[in-house]
Formats: C-alpha cells, sequence, structure tokens
C-alpha cells in the first residue's frame, strides 16, 4: 500500500552544482498525499537539482519507508538492464514482485522446502496480482507508443528517446509513494503524453500518492497539477501554491501589477520627501529637527524601494522579451510540393510512407504529426531538399527560401564567440560599420540585447542562446520556416514568445511538435504520417480525440 504521510522539508539551501551562490536559501515546501506538483521557473533555476536531491533524499526529513522513483531527462542504465527487453525492464521495476517470484523458485526447487513460507509466498503473490503483472506492462509499454517489433529489442538497441520512453513505464508500473518526473513528454508524441496525462489524472493508484512533474507543456502541466512549486532563481526562493500553471500565472500578473503600483507611489513619496528636506535647508527653516525626520524617512522609504526592486527582479524573470522573424516577402502561388512522394532508405527496401501530396504556400500553417520512427523528420528533408524521394517529385519554387529551425539548433553555435561575433561569421556582407550596426538592430529584434551581444555564448541561457540560431535563421528572410521540435529546450516564458512570433511569421510554416499549446497556437492544418502514408486530419482537437480512443486500460 502507499505510504500515508506527508513528505515535508525543513528549511533547506539547495547548492548549486556549478559553484558559486546556492540556488536556494531557507526554502521548505510540504508535498501531500494525493496532490500532483508542477515544479515549475526559468531554465537554469535548478529544477532538476531539486529533482535530484529529493530523489537521493538529501532534502527534508525524509522516512525510510517511503519509494520514491525518479525519472530524469538524461537515462542512464547498467550493462544487466542495456541486455534486457523493455517489458523485462518494467517488470523488474516491481521490487517485491521480482523477490517473491525468486523466492517461490527457489522454495519450490528446493527438497525439503517450508511448505509454510511458499503458502505465504503464494498468497502475497496472489494479492498483488502477480500474474496480471506481465499484461499491465505490456499495455504501459503499448500507450507509450512501443511496437511489438521495438518491445523485442534490447535496451542496448534502442536510441535514447526509447529509453526514457520504458524508464517512465517502469516509474508508472512501480506505484511508487512519491513519482518525479523531469520533462516527461520530451520523448513522447502527442498520443503518448495524451495516455500520460489520463494515467496521473484518473489513475486510482495517483490519487493516494505524490507526484512532481517538470514539464514546459502547459496543456499538460495544467491538466495534471493541482499545486504549483514555483522557484525563483533571482529570488533564491521556492514558493508553494494551489491550483495549476494558469491559475499561477495570472495570480502572477496580478502580483506584478501590484508591485508595479507600490513602486511608482514609493517612488513618488521619496521625491517629495527629499523635496521638502532640501526645501527647508536652503530657506534656513526654523525646524531643523523635522526636516531630519524627513530625511530619514526618505532614507527609510529609499531602503524599502530597494527592496521592492529585489522583488520586481524576481517578478521580471518570468517576464519575455517579444521575438520577431524577418521573412522574405510574399511569394504567390505554391512553394514546395509534394506529388506522389514516396520515400524508403533503400531503394529495393520497406517505403517509410508512399503517395504523398502535400502544399505549402506563403499562408501556409501545417503540423506533421505522428509516432516517432513514422517519418516526420524524413518528410521534413525531402521538403528541404536534404533527401531525394525513392517515387514521385518535389516541386520548388526557384525563388524560394527555407529556414530550418530544430532542436538542436542552439547547440550549433560556438559557444566562445558572441552572438555579434556568430551572426558576422556567418553573413560578414561587406565588413562595414553599417553591416555590424544591421547585425545589432537585427538581433534586438529577435529580443538579444546589446549587453548580451557582447558577452560570450557560453554566458547565455538557453532561451537566449535560442533566439541568437533564430536570428540567424531569420537574418537570411526565409519564405518559409521548417520548425523541428523547436521548443524541447525551451522554458514556458520562451515557447510563448515563440508561438507569437512564429504566427506572426509573414510565410509558410510547417512544424514538427509534441507540445499540444504550441501546436495550437500555431497550426491551421493538421498532416499525420502513420501506417505508411500522409493524410490530412480534420482538425488538431480531432486527431487527439482519435488518439485517445487508440489507448488500452492499465490496471
Amino acid at each position: 500500500g502507499a505510504y500515508l504521510g506527508a513528505v515535508e522539508a525543513k528549511p533547506f539551501s539547495l547548492p548549486n552544482p556549478g559553484g558559486g551562490a546556492d540556488l536556494l536559501e531557507g526554502a521548505t515546501f510540504t508535498l501531500q498525499r494525493g496532490r500532483r506538483y508542477g515544479l515549475i521557473g526559468r531554465n537554469g533555476s535548478g529544477k532538476s537539482t531539486l529533482l535530484r536531491s529529493l530523489a537521493s533524499r538529501q532534502l527534508g526529513d525524509i522516512p525510510a519507508a517511503l519509494t520514491i522513483h525518479y525519472v530524469s531527462q538524461e537515462v542512464r542504465l547498467d550493462e544487466a538492464a542495456m541486455q534486457r527487453t523493455p517489458l523485462e525492464v518494467v517488470l523488474a521495476a516491481d521490487v517485491e514482485r521480482s523477490l517473491l517470484l525468486s523466492e517461490a523458485a527457489s522454495l519450490q526447487e528446493a527438497e525439503a522446502s517450508d511448505a509454510a513460507r511458499l503458502a505465504e509466498v503464494l498468497e502475497r503473490l496472489d494479492l498483488i496480482g502477480a500474474d496480471a503483472a506481465e499484461q499491465r506492462a505490456l499495455a504501459l509499454l503499448r500507450n507509450l507508443g512501443f511496437s511489438a517489433e521495438l518491445r523485442a529489442r534490447p535496451m542496448a538497441a534502442l536510441s535514447g528517446g526509447w529509453r526514457v520512453r520504458t524508464c517512465l513505464a517502469a516509474a508508472i508500473f512501480a506505484k511508487p509513494d512519491v513519482l518525479m518526473l523531469d520533462e516527461p513528454t520530451n520523448h513522447l508524441s502527442i498520443g503518448a503524453v495524451l495516455w500520460l496525462m489520463r494515467e496521473l489524472t484518473t489513475s486510482p493508484a495517483w490519487s493516494e500518492r505524490i507526484v512532481v512533474v517538470v514539464s514546459h507543456d502547459r496543456v499538460f502541466l495544467d491538466a495534471v497539477a493541482t499545486d504549483v512549486l514555483h522557484l525563483s532563481a533571482a529570488a533564491r526562493r521556492l514558493t508553494q501554491s494551489h491550483g495549476n500553471y494558469a491559475t499561477w500565472a495570472k495570480r502572477r500578473e496580478q502580483q506584478q501589477k501590484t508591485f508595479e503600483r507600490a513602486t511608482a507611489l514609493r517612488a513618488e513619496q521619496v521625491a517629495k520627501l527629499k523635496t521638502y528636506a532640501n526645501h527647508g535647508f536652503k530657506y534656513g527653516g526654523s525646524d531643523v529637527s523635522r526636516q531630519k525626520m524627513k530625511e530619514r524617512q526618505a532614507e527609510k522609504l529609499e531602503a524599502a524601494q530597494a527592496e521592492l526592486e529585489d522583488e520586481a527582479a524576481a517578478l521580471q524573470e518570468d517576464h519575455e522579451l517579444p521575438l520577431s522573424l524577418q521573412s522574405g516577402g510574399e511569394i504567390s502561388g505554391p512553394l514546395v510540393q509534394l506529388r506522389g512522394v514516396a520515400f524508403g532508405y533503400s531503394a529495393a527496401g520497406e517505403q517509410l510512407f508512399s503517395g504523398a501530396e502535400l502544399g505549402v504556400d506563403a499562408t501556409s500553417r501545417i503540423v506533421l504529426l505522428g509516432e516517432n520512427g513514422n517519418g516526420k523528420t524524413t518528410l521534413v528533408k525531402l521538403l528541404l531538399g536534404d533527401l531525394a524521394p525513392t517515387a514521385g517529385e518535389v516541386v520548388r519554387n526557384g525563388g524560394a527560401r527555407i529556414g530550418l529551425v530544430n532542436q538542436h539548433h542552439a547547440d550549433q553555435i560556438d559557444l566562445t564567440l558572441t552572438p555579434l561575433q556568430f551572426l558576422m561569421d556567418r553573413f560578414p556582407g561587406d565588413g562595414s560599420y553599417a553591416h555590424e550596426q544591421a547585425l545589432r538592430s537585427h538581433l534586438a529584434t529577435c529580443g538579444v540585447l546589446e549587453k548580451q551581444q557582447a558577452v560570450p555564448s557560453s554566458a547565455l541561457s538557453g532561451g537566449q542562446r535560442s533566439r541568437v540560431a533564430l536570428a540567424a535563421v531569420s537574418y537570411a528572410a526565409p519564405h518559409v520556416l521548417v520548425l523541428d521540435e523547436p521548443t524541447n529546450n525551451l522554458d514556458l516564458e520562451s515557447i510563448a514568445a515563440l508561438a507569437d512570433c512564429v504566427t506572426a511569421f509573414k510565410g509558410g510554416v510547417v512544424l514538427v511538435s509534441h507540445d499540444q499549446y504550441f501546436v495550437s497556437r500555431v497550426a491551421n492544418e493538421v498532416w499525420v504520417v502513420e501506417g505508411g502514408q500522409v493524410k490530412r486530419a480534420a482538425s488538431f482537437d480531432a486527431f487527439r480525440k482519435q488518439q485517445l480512443t487508440k489507448l488500452q486500460p492499465v490496471d
């Protein structure tokens, strides 16, 4: 059964693994059974560090009897686990079942076996539903997108994304007292994300356990979180509140407005008191002590003002600068067309898909959906001209430029260069001062401010680097923007800013994404790659409903 108490952490500090100031000071929290906590904060604020410290029981007074399962973004498995199939890894996660089964086997083999103990073990196995465990584990893997072929492979032969999915299935199968998931949706298709949302919110198992999740998918967070833990890097503070992410964001906006009013009022009071003090001395006022008092009041108010400014900085850290992408201007008619396109990695081998008919023009807002490995990225490469079709043709408008933004676009920046040097390297132009100024102002429109333009890219946050990479794509003024999982390394605020600017982009857009908020904001044409075909769906909502009908009950 589940652990019955709450998990409480007395005031603690969270050291920064990279050295320097602590990420948190004097932080506390209480995790209650039956609650699901969304842990939020800007990239680099220490969310993963906090989860790791909790998982390794370095924080709070965590009872030894409490079971914790932590699924990180990067999965490391030992040699033995790498040789197992996903099903074996999932089944092994229920430690009690594994131990009881091996004890029962050795008792049955022993000559003079302890009949009473064997009966006890078999009764316990029956009680925990050991016979049904394999069916349950299979249903979990199927719901997370595993085909029979993938389930048969050893872990060593699976990509990182499928290993993370296996560990996610194992964590859910084990039903720990505390389940902690760090960006669980990163490697999932939309169908798998929808299943995870349903599992965490409707399965009786989680109504009596504790769930803590870090996610930049706000639709997922809004559906799953009953409470929010907000980690502020600026204030080095952890705050806890009831309600989902949308509730938290609304409250945050109110706080921002209240602070702005209070700050303006305080500044006005300080100015008045200073004027009074100066005025008194200037004209030889008789009541010197009164002026001194006013001066002291002004000093106190200034100190309070400084405190308010610190608070404002903490509020400001969640504010995201707008971002704009320049396009190559409008070209009428189709920019890229797929006509009866098929593709297979060997001419004689099996085709990934065939008969694809798809057109992109200056007003297109297309999203490509489908399970990982079905061919979405291949389709993108065909559009870009990086691959040639094995049948059919890809027709391009000769004057159309296509810009690609993928999940690794920020990794391609030389970290020793400043953003300005990076762009100068890419676009040397005529080397003139005027060209340099043009690049500076272009970076600024992408939200890379003057002081950020002059520091090495290694000193920028992931979101800022992402803006530099977007600035490089947009400087070439593309007519079509192709975005392949662009949100994977961004935080909630950066994703909202990117959605705003892609929506406003004056050109065609082709998107591969499993972030439901981003897809809903950007796309109006949904294409699904599955079963060897590329077919148009009626709408994103219709696609989501259809995905839910495919899911299997787990318990």
